[in-house]
């Protein structure tokens, strides 16, 4: 009970006794009839609301010279939180009846917050922990708790003897003060040294290696934050012991500890003792209650042989619930039983040894009743449910859940934060449940503009116009998960331009087929005048063998080429025919930024000149994988990603005087920006990579460390890269390990409507083409283009 609560309740009481009896001529209890109620002292609260919340009106009998109605009022008055007295009195006693007055004082207002002294923690960060703004009421509670706040920021930041003095000062405005925070920041405690006493089978820097945020600090750690925060350091005691069981002493103990603060220094020495206790083996594992799955099948889960250290924490999550779902909970919940439990039972049978009891309670089977969407106001119920995999009528499986949120998140039509599902129970039975899929929309059409330099065209500039979530019986609103793009782009005196209309359906008579085309018209002039002008018709559909995250996709290409001649070789003006296949898996869990799956492809072009169908004959295949591991999560959500890619590609001739068009081979280096077949190369000039009309062999490796600032409502990340690639002019002249070098770091950030927007400072290890000289630092922009 706070002290200004304690002071009302004495106020409450003692002005009881304070009630102007004067008038009163009997000492005999005897009734009075209310005849009419006024109020002083107020200055914000209006009259009529105070004797509305005591709850006392004209009319009422009261015993006079005391009646429980007087203190239930007080109370009721008191409960509005904004007064810190209240006496209710006599102000006239007649024949017929009484006169009450409500005498109250407010608690004062704010007019301003004034924080001084503060050095180490700025004035906008604590602000922000006072949690209170002009014209709030201010109590002597309200004072006591942003001093607390206060002082758990300071604790946060290693100043374990910040001192906090407020001081309420009055204003000339009436029942208005300013709070003042005087702050004395004292010592910056960093942590010196962390010992541990009792300890015989770990050193004292593996045990002080369990501790998440506690810890010391060499020279060379530059990365690394000693700061002393003891809410943190008090949490980090608890991982000690989870480190313990973890090798097997499961009878780890924290026997005890001291934090010595050194202010002259501004550190501290921690010292801990502990009991590790004995190792223990696994030397059985019984299972009892179980019907559905066998002995056998849910030990495959546990993962453990017996003779293996009993690490107890692993064998918790293994048992109850693992990260990628593969525990022996995850065999129940996967198969309708929502309510199914195992309990373990640990049993010492010697000094070293353990045996595990699983006890499990399998319940009842569920099904899925109804599957319900709510949230979406532009896209339609059938372009969420087509993604879904949970299906009315269906067992309850966990997984599937997961997937569907993966699949609505791969969409980036939703705030990936915000997708959330509810199981709830059926109202129709007690064996079925009720999927609510919750989503909050975002915008997804974008105006794209970018702009760059390429070292081949100059100034570049594109502009696109992206409709990814279209409806073409519906344009104006949309929501019909259609695609309908359009852009152009053009370098710098017309040496380059590119114009490009698309259209996607999806999911064509709501089957997982694919259906779309595309018309563009190309001119490029540089090395070489050429022209392009065609279309394509693409086609594809979803496998469910190996498993549902393949697809299969077919291009059917048809361009007209005018290529003009080069010293080297000459073209002939004509048509051609492509045909083209794609493999691919992808099971990526968001668009933006993935943090958990991967992405393959494998691609096929044939140009089928060979075959008297066209002027143009090649065959092109190429591979590209990417797979993503997240590394840290905060709120719940993945931040820290490691992504890691491999492209590789081969293009050639199917006869001995094939001449391959300069759009289809291979270019390197830059941000890509100069359009068709351009593989981006962070640390390098654009096109830097082989000749100017292309290679036909390319290997690129990329590895970025990426994490999420934001991810709503403006998605943002910042990431580390390093890469390896290079292209070749044949087959034979391939070598794997000639590769140029680069590292660097970037920023992405996605802007409605404009669309992805990014920069990157890398540094290139190697020459260029022709060069004798690194490639040295390249700053990269773009906007439009991820």
């Amino acid at each position: 009970m706070n002290k200004s609560f304690s002071a009302t309740i004495l106020i409450i009481f003692f002005g009881f006794a304070n009630i102007c009896l004067a008038q009163v001529a009997e000492n005999a209890s005897h009734p009075a009839t209310i005849l009419g109620l006024s109020i002083e002292g107020n200055n914000f609260v209006d009259a009529q609301t105070i004797i509305s919340l005591s709850n006392l009106h004209v009319g009422d009998v009261i015993n006079l010279p005391y009646d429980t109605k007087i203190q239930e009022a007080t109370l009721n008055i008191w409960k509005r939180r904004q007064f810190h007295k209240i006496d209710i009195k006599i102000d006239k006693i007649t024949d017929v009846g009484v006169f009450l007055v409500i005498d109250v004082e407010e608690f004062p207002r704010i007019n301003e917050i004034i924080i001084k002294d503060n050095d180490k923690i700025n004035t906008k960060d604590l602000m922000k922990e006072v949690q209170k703004a002009k014209g709030e009421i201010l109590t002597n509670y309200d004072t006591s708790l942003i001093k607390n706040r206060l002082k758990a920021a300071y604790n946060k930041e290693g100043l374990a003897f910040a001192k906090i003095s407020p001081e309420i000062r009055n204003t000339d405005i009436n029942n208005y003060v300013d709070l003042y925070l005087f702050i004395d920041e004292g010592t910056k405690f960093k942590v010196h040294s962390i010992t541990f006493d009792g300890n015989t089978h770990f050193k004292d820097s593996k045990l002080a290696g369990a501790f998440k945020d506690t810890k010391t600090k060499s020279w060379w750690q530059f990365w690394r934050s000693a700061k002393f925060d003891d809410k943190k350091y008090q949490e980090d005691k608890n991982l000690l012991i989870d480190f313990l069981k973890t090798n097997g002493y499961i009878d780890g103990e924290l026997l005890g500890d001291s934090v010595s603060y050194n202010q002259d220094e501004g550190w501290v020495d921690i010292a801990i003792k502990i009991k590790e206790g004995n190792q223990y083996y696994l030397r059985k594992i019984d299972f009892d209650g179980n019907i559905v799955y066998s002995d056998e099948a849910l030990k495959r889960r546990l993962d453990f042989e017996i003779g293996d250290v009993y690490n107890a924490e692993k064998f918790k999550k293994n048992l109850e619930g693992n990260e990628d779902q593969s525990d022996a909970a995850s065999l129940y919940l996967d198969n309708g039983y929502l309510q199914a439990r195992l309990i373990t039972n640990e049993t010492r049978v010697a000094p070293d040894s353990v045996d595990v009891k699983v006890f499990v309670f399998e319940g009842a089977r569920y099904k899925i009743g109804k599957v319900e969407i709510v949230g979406n106001s532009k896209t339609k119920d059938k372009v969420i449910r087509r993604e879904l995999f949970t299906m009315p009528g269906d067992y309850f499986d966990r997984s599937a859940v997961i997937r569907s949120i993966r699949a609505l998140g791969v969409l980036n039509y939703f705030n990936p934060e915000k997708l959330k599902p509810d199981v709830a129970p059926s109202k129709i039975d007690n064996t079925s449940v009720d999927i609510i899929y919750s989503v909050e929309e975002r915008s997804t059409d974008t105006f794209n503009a970018s702009i760059g330099f390429a070292g081949s065209y100059g100034l570049t500039a594109s502009v696109g116009l992206s409709f990814n979530n279209f409806s073409i019986l519906e344009p104006i609103r949309g929501g019909g998960g259609q695609i309908l793009n359009l852009s152009m782009e053009v370098g710098q005196l017309n040496r380059y331009q590119t114009f490009s209309l698309g259209f996607t359906e999806p999911w064509l008579n709501d089957e997982p087929t694919t259906l779309g085309f595309n018309l563009f018209d190309t001119r490029y002039s540089y090395y070489f005048d050429m022209r392009q002008t065609g279309g394509s018709i693409n086609i594809g559909r979803r496998f469910k063998w190996p498993d549902d995250y393949w697809r299969g996709d077919w291009n059917f290409r048809v361009i007209y080429n005018d290529i003009g001649t080069t010293e080297q070789t000459s073209f002939i003006p004509g048509l051609e025919v492509t045909i083209a296949q794609q493999f691919s898996r992808i099971s990526l869990n968001n668009q933006f930024f993935p943090s958990v799956g991967s992405k393959f492809s494998l691609s096929n072009d044939f140009a089928m000149g060979s075959l008297g169908i066209g002027k143009t004959d090649y065959f092109k295949t190429e591979i590209n994988f990417d797979i993503f591991n997240p590394l840290m999560q905060i709120a719940g959500q993945d931040r820290l990603v490691l992504m890691l890619s491999s492209k590789w590609g081969y293009v050639a001739g199917l006869k001995s005087d094939s001449t391959i068009p300069p759009i289809d081979r291979y270019y390197m280096g830059g941000n890509g920006l100069s359009g068709w077949g351009v593989t981006p190369m962070r640390g390098y000039p654009d096109r830097s990579f082989g000749p100017d009309d292309g290679s036909y062999v390319l290997t690129k490796y990329t590895t970025e460390l990426r994490f999420a600032i934001s991810l709503d409502p403006m998605p943002i990340y910042f990431y580390t890269f390093a890469e390896a690639g290079n292209i070749w002019q044949s087959f034979k002249k391939t070598d794997p390990f000639n590769l140029k070098r680069s590292v660097g770091v970037g920023v992405h950030l996605f802007i409605q409507p404009i669309g992805m927007l990014g920069f990157s400072y890398g540094y290139g290890f190697d020459p260029v083409y022709g060069g004798t000289k690194p490639s040295g630092w390249q700053f990269l922009f773009h906007i439009g283009q991820q």
